[in-house]
């Protein structure tokens, strides 16, 4: 058995109407497409799935969390996941998934293997820049980015830091 065979979808065998599928996306998936960038994941992923004729209009709807490293102090960060991915999906002569919003698969296809379709749609709600909220950052890993920033680093980068500083010179803690 496949390391992503629990991610398909048999087209071929469905009636014409509305067809439902659950999936769960687990750490498993990102370590099998050796993405080491995601600590955990755990989002429910529910498909809708409207058969019209040789088309088949599929609804993906994620929702969940994943732990991601802190940019700032690498420590995790959790990053709430709640999206939805629409694509339309036909039988075809070859694959080509050249649109945004059509998939077409080839004729000889039982099944269409979503793995890599929520893999791409659960990595893209995660922001370019992803940091804990002012103060919630690794203090000590915050002290030592301070100690070696260097003198270029931009306005923002400076004036976290110095939150960060001033709050662990204070003595403040929320924790």
């Amino acid at each position: 058995m496949g390391k992503f065979s629990q991610y398909k979808v048999q087209l071929a065998s469905l009636s014409d109407g509305l067809h439902q599928q659950d999936f769960e996306v687990t750490t498993e998936l990102f370590k099998n497409m050796e993405n080491r960038d995601v600590i955990s994941a755990d989002v429910k992923v529910h498909l809708d799935i409207v058969k019209k004729n040789d088309t088949y209009d599929c609804t993906f709807h994620c929702k969940g969390m994943l732990q991601i490293p802190c940019d700032r102090c690498l420590d995790a960060l959790d990053h709430e996941v709640d999206t939805t991915y629409h694509v339309v999906v036909k039988y075809g002569d070859r694959y080509d998934d050249g649109a945004d919003d059509l998939l077409i698969i080839p004729d000889s296809d039982l099944y269409l293997n979503v793995a890599y379709i929520l893999y791409d749609t659960i990595l893209l709600t995660i922001p370019l820049r992803h940091v804990h909220p002012l103060g919630k950052c690794n203090r000590a890993m915050a002290a030592a980015l301070h100690r070696h920033r260097s003198s270029v680093d931009d306005e923002e980068t400076e004036e976290a830091l110095d939150e960060i500083d001033s709050e662990m010179e204070s003595g403040d803690s929320e924790d």
